[in-house]
């Protein structure tokens, strides 16, 4: 009875030390862009590049998803975001939270996007584009007390393409690629 009561009493000891050491460690994972896709204006300021945008085309952006479970509730969320002029060389960022709030357990790659530009004063869309799909590869790194997400494959598939945009940071540091957006 004795060596019952001691070992226990040792194991939450030892249990109580672990938590307080693993919780008095604040983890550095930078994985905030891990999962998350930037879509990047390209700009045309001089009005001579015909691919380009304009910074008052973009000042208002509508960003559709849809899941690509067609049985899943709601069917689609609409964000608007407007954006001044002094954002519009910053990418707009999709992620597993941003701008829609998560579903569930849902992340990024369960969705397809579209993306419309609407200027202020213009009712109907000016530009169109379709995200098909996201394939993610994201594994845990632990790093003693610490987890964190690592993105080993980020693929971003485009406009009914098969042959997708390769977004993986290969430095291995989650940083944010973006995908350039031309007419």
């Amino acid at each position: 009875m004795l060596r019952s009561f001691v070992t226990w009493f040792s194991l939450l000891i030892m249990a109580t030390a672990l938590a307080a050491c693993c919780g008095s460690t604040a983890c550095e994972c930078d994985d905030a862009f891990a999962d998350a896709v930037g879509l990047e204006f390209s700009a045309d300021i001089t009005g001579t590049n015909p691919t380009g945008f304009r910074a008052s085309e973009v000042d208002t952006v509508y960003l559709v998803r849809v899941p690509l479970d067609t049985t899943q509730r709601p069917l689609a969320d609409t964000v608007q975001l407007v954006r001044s002029i002094a954002r519009f060389s910053q990418p707009v960022i999709i992620n597993n939270t941003t701008p829609f709030a998560q579903a569930g357990n849902r992340k990024l790659d369960a969705y397809s996007y579209q993306l419309y530009l609407a200027p202020a004063r213009r009712a109907t869309p000016t530009f169109r584009l379709t995200i098909d799909s996201v394939q993610l590869n994201t594994d845990f790194r632990a790093e003693g007390c610490c987890t964190c997400f690592e993105n080993n494959r980020k693929l971003v598939y485009l406009n009914g393409n098969t042959t997708p945009l390769d977004r993986t940071d290969v430095a291995g540091n989650n940083a944010l690629i973006s995908v350039e957006i031309k007419r």
